[in-house]
């Protein structure tokens, strides 16, 4: 490290104190006892040592870290890649991949191309039909980083237990998938609103079990969903009417009660509508 020159800083107060010393006296006697040694030291000189530094006196920085849940930076998890129903993509967690899925159509009329597999439960998120497990689970990758990131953001804020509890996506292929009238494209998936009571099971916002309703834990588990994706659009019982609200995102409060047991999130075609 190289020695820097000195500068050597003249205060030029000494008028200016003066100055306020004659009006001070003038108008306060007894305060231009005070207001005197300021002006005395308003002609020191001050000494400041000053170091340079040339570029090549930083240390060297290392490149940034991957994720521990993404050791290839490649924005697909480790988890999805070592997914065994993934196999057929033949994705490597030690060398980066290419994003291999595709949304074709529209989410009520279209289907799924190289689709990915949801791993069965992940840090702060589970696949609550186990009867479906690698049946109901497909999405883009878009959607499976959406519920992973908002399961590690659940996790890390300590909103658990209970974990994100994960419904119907797409079917493997996509295309029709009764009962439902859309989730034919890998951009939609079904999750279950949060209780207050840590159980993970259902919740019926159309019985008596709303009482179990947690709207704040329901409000933040949104809120990771939008923080992880690009998101357009949300199907809510009509119970939530007055209690959640979001303005960042098209809102649709049914009343059919088709959505009382679950909200409907739906995610933006990553690569456009046209295919």
């Amino acid at each position: 490290m190289r020695k820097g020159w000195i500068y050597k800083l003249k205060l030029l107060l000494l008028s200016t104190v003066a100055i306020t010393t004659i009006v001070q006296t003038i108008t306060h006697p007894t305060r231009h006892l005070l207001l005197l040694p300021i002006a005395a030291m308003a002609t020191m000189e001050i000494s400041c040592d000053v170091d340079t530094i040339s570029p090549s006196d930083y240390p060297e920085q290392p490149p940034d870290a991957c994720p521990s849940w993404d050791t290839d930076c490649d924005g697909i998890s480790n988890a999805t890649e070592t997914n065994d129903a993934n196999a057929y993509l033949n994705l490597d967690p030690d060398s980066p991949d290419a994003n291999p899925s595709i949304a074709h159509g529209q989410p009520c009329n279209g289907s799924l191309e190289n689709g990915l597999n949801l791993m069965n439960e992940g840090t702060g998120y589970w696949h609550y039909n186990p009867e479906k497990i690698d049946y109901d689970d497909w999405g883009v990758l878009h959607l499976i980083n959406m519920i992973e990131g908002a399961g590690r953001e659940w996790h890390d804020n300590n909103w658990w237990p209970p974990r994100i509890s994960v419904g119907d996506m797409s079917l493997r292929y996509g295309g029709p998938f009764p009962p439902h009238g859309c989730h034919e494209n890998g951009l939609e998936v079904d999750i279950r609103y949060v209780r207050n009571d840590g159980l993970e099971v259902g919740l019926n916002l159309g019985t008596a079990d709303s009482i179990y309703f947690d709207v704040s834990a329901t409000v933040a588990l949104m809120s990771y969903l939008l923080d992880n994706s690009n998101s357009i659009k949300i199907y809510l019982s009509s119970y939530c009417r007055g209690k959640i609200i979001f303005t960042a995102i098209d809102t649709v409060y049914d009343t059919t009660g088709g959505h009382d047991d679950h909200f409907h999130w739906r995610i933006q075609d990553p690569d456009g509508t046209g295919n």
